[in-house]
């Protein structure tokens, strides 16, 4: 008997529209694609920098190979909480999975669109300092070699 040629239905059937749907996969793109890119490329400038320079230079590698996986590591966690940033309202414990501010809160339900998107500022503050962390640390080591 041969597979079956239908194709899986949709993690994201919750979804009401296939705008929302478009969002969500827009998003995975960006973090399954951008962030991993950067990832990789911060991993082979690494290594670049370990196999090619002195031994001086081998903390410098370091600290790319650690920026490096940072971003895998964030870009794995958006990538895993890519479907839940529209919040369905109709839900009777929707506010049990996500923060809102106080006076959103208040405006949200009463609006057209039953549903809050929820922006990555968090995510976007901990790339900043990760990568503010990672400069410092470079500079610091640049002024010692």
């Amino acid at each position: 008997m041969p597979p079956s040629l239908e194709r899986r239905p949709s993690r994201l059937e919750y979804l009401d529209s296939k705008g929302q749907k478009l969002d969500v996969r827009a998003h995975q793109r960006t973090y399954q694609g951008a962030y991993v890119r950067t990832c990789l490329g911060c991993l082979t400038f690494s290594l670049l920098v370990m196999k090619l320079f002195s031994k001086e230079f081998m903390p410098l590698g370091m600290v790319y190979q650690v920026y490096a996986l940072l971003l895998c590591l964030v870009a794995l966690l958006r990538s895993r909480n890519t479907d839940i940033y529209f919040i369905n309202f109709n839900d009777p414990n929707w506010h049990d999975n996500y923060e809102i501010d106080p006076s959103e809160a208040d405006t949200i339900p009463g609006s057209e669109d039953q549903y809050y998107f929820k922006t990555s500022g968090n995510v976007v503050l901990w790339l900043i300092l990760i990568g503010f962390g990672c400069y410092i640390t470079l500079f610091i080591l640049l002024t010692t070699v």
